[in-house]
């Protein structure tokens, strides 16, 4: 091993010996996690304050009601059921009269069914593709690696951001990703996905290549900000930006941006995927979904797709 290895081991335990266990519960969370949790606290606090009684959340929930959406007072709770364990409370999350209230508020607002986004289908990924192309060049090599790349990889926002250059291995078929964290990945043991070569100029890999050579990057995060005068940017893209770019470039063809946000190009795969009649257990090892109940409602809109009119 060598000396520079020895002193990266060494730094690395030094710093776990000097953590807190209250270190380790942050570190048990993704930092993008984290950083929405104490979003959703934050509101809270407008109308609470913590730690939080069930009678304060039941109120909390009444006044709420006609303002937010079910989807978005749910992630709300779900902080703040995590501020209170986090710091050693009783949640009033886990309340039975809590949950009543949530689920009459469920009931009597119709938010059971969120509303889903469009998946970006091969044909209209092609379409979008090609108005991207109309931008001044390195912002239409970046955006055409991305949504390429987030489709043909099935990616999630956040890890299209965190994808670094040193992720990226590259073989005779096309090229490996490696996952550090993901969704389904929190513990951060690294997914590899697959990429393959594609026919024509819209291939995911060449993408990468002519992006990486017309912003000179080398090392570092691959998928960074481009300025009005063609500039570069130093740091990754947040994952904010690429829900922007997805939506701006999904405007460019022609389609209503509203529809769409940065999990189409991953649903997209998904239902492309379907149509072109892929295994199950082949869409699966690309989308890395732990079971196939997750899948289904994917396939679900496919397969009513193809019914026949009984008319």
């Amino acid at each position: 091993m060598s000396k520079t290895s020895t002193t990266r081991l060494d730094d690395s335990s030094a710093n776990i010996a000097s953590m807190t266990a209250d270190d380790f519960a942050k570190a048990s969370l993704a930092a993008s996690t984290r950083r929405e949790y104490a979003k959703d606290v934050a509101y809270f606090q407008q109308d609470c304050s913590l730690p939080a009684t069930p009678t304060m959340v039941a109120d909390w929930l009444a006044k709420v009601a006609s303002k937010l959406a079910p989807a978005t007072i749910q992630r709300r709770m779900i902080a703040v059921h995590a501020w209170h364990k986090q710091n050693g409370h009783a949640s009033p999350i886990l309340d039975g009269r809590v949950k009543q209230v949530f689920s009459g508020i469920t009931r009597t607002v119709g938010g059971g069914v969120q509303r889903a986004v469009k998946p970006l289908m091969r044909d209209d990924l092609l379409a979008v593709l090609a108005a991207v192309e109309r931008q001044r060049p390195l912002r239409a090599a970046r955006d055409a690696a991305l949504l390429l790349v987030m489709f043909s990889g099935a990616l999630r926002r956040q890890s299209a951001a965190d994808l670094r250059v040193d992720d990226i291995t590259s073989h005779e078929h096309g090229i490996d990703i490696l996952l550090r964290k993901s969704k389904t990945d929190q513990s951060g043991k690294g997914l590899v996905v697959s990429i393959p070569f594609a026919f024509g100029d819209k291939c995911p890999v060449k993408a990468i290549a002519k992006w990486r050579e017309l912003a000179g990057i080398e090392s570092g995060y691959l998928f960074r900000s481009v300025s009005h005068s063609e500039v570069v940017g130093t740091t990754r893209l947040d994952v904010g930006s690429i829900c922007r770019i997805i939506k701006h470039a999904v405007a460019l063809s022609g389609r209503d941006a509203s529809q769409y946000s940065s999990h189409s190009a991953r649903a997209g795969f998904v239902s492309s995927a379907a149509v072109a009649q892929m295994p199950l257990a082949e869409i699966a090892q690309v989308t890395k979904h732990r079971g196939i109940q997750s899948l289904q409602k994917y396939l679900r809109v496919v397969d009513q797709r193809r019914t026949k009119s009984l008319l």
